[in-house]
């Protein structure tokens, strides 16, 4: 069995099930420890070396200059090949966020089944685990089970969550996705702090991100915000956050104010909709209530 994977999700979730000795291509923004040695097969045409306004206008240009079928990313179709993957692992959720399905479609080798991960939700995210799962469960049996048995152990560790904040006042959180312009958070972030024991404000779970004013933020009045911009680390997140102090639409928020906004290790806790979400949902946990739950560590979250 030979798996290529071309989102960052879509290692995690294969290295969970057992199936990191077998992939044998990675993206360029695959960053799990058991894929560090692998070769990688895509690149971005957008620089990310600049501010984050710079970066949304990258973006938004691409896209917009796109056909459709087009990508941000580039993949070397001819490492492809020469991998000749059995499985390629990609997504339909976003095309900011890693290689589109159109681009992956086209390029996959003839030999190779493309699994295209759409979780949006902790349901969502069960459902990868039984499609990765299932696309090798012909050489691999066992991880048919395997995947059943890692998504009840997750399960229960958000049940536990839910049982100690079930009668916890619930304070109203924004995570910001990006600070300029200002993203909220979606998918399954909303779900992340509604089942931490939060109350999402400018979101409902499953909607996607989006754009807002300062001004609705300032309306929408949270008591505490996670800064979580798409793939960024603690380090670069803080950094984001110092330069949002630089914005009177942000300083002039209650939440700034009270000295209650986090930082986050974005990239590994809110990015992706993987294992990794569930660690996520306890962090927030600890943070919203941290009274009836764990504190999370210094690596994962920190007062700006």
């Amino acid at each position: 069995m030979r798996i290529v994977s071309l989102i960052p999700s879509g290692t995690d979730i294969a290295a969970s099930l057992g199936l990191g000795k077998y992939l044998v291509g990675k993206s360029h923004t695959c960053d799990h420890p058991e894929v560090s040695s692998l070769p990688i097969l895509t690149q971005s045409r957008v620089r990310y070396d600049m501010s984050p306004r710079e970066i949304d206008d990258a973006v938004t240009n691409a896209l917009q200059n796109g056909d459709g079928n087009s990508s941000l990313y580039v993949t070397d179709k001819v490492l492809l090949r020469e991998l000749n993957p059995d499985v390629v692992l990609t997504q339909t959720i976003c095309d900011v966020c890693a290689v589109n399905a159109n681009s992956a479609a086209r390029d996959l080798p003839p030999s190779a089944r493309l699994v295209n991960l759409s979780a949006t939700s902790f349901g969502g995210l069960w459902e990868d685990f039984r499609e990765v799962a299932q696309s090798v469960s012909t050489p691999l049996p066992a991880v048919t089970q395997r995947a059943e048995d890692l998504i009840s152990a997750l399960q229960a560790r958000l049940e536990a969550i839910e049982i100690a904040v079930r009668d916890k006042s619930r304070p109203k959180v924004l995570v910001l996705e990006w600070s300029d312009p200002p993203f909220i958070g979606g998918h399954w972030v909303p779900e992340i702090i509604e089942r931490a024991g939060g109350q999402h404000v400018l979101g409902k779970a499953g909607e996607a991100s989006r754009r807002a004013s300062w001004e609705e933020i300032a309306e929408a009045d949270p008591d505490l915000i996670f800064l979580a911009p798409c793939g960024y680390d603690l380090q670069e997140t803080t950094e984001q956050g110092h330069a949002l102090l630089e914005y009177s639409g942000f300083t002039q928020l209650r939440a700034v104010q009270t000295e209650n906004v986090w930082a986050t290790n974005a990239t590994h806790l809110f990015s992706r909709c993987t294992p990794m979400s569930v660690r996520a949902t306890e962090v927030v946990a600890g943070v919203l209530h941290e009274d009836v739950w764990e504190k999370p560590a210094a690596t994962e979250v920190g007062k700006l």
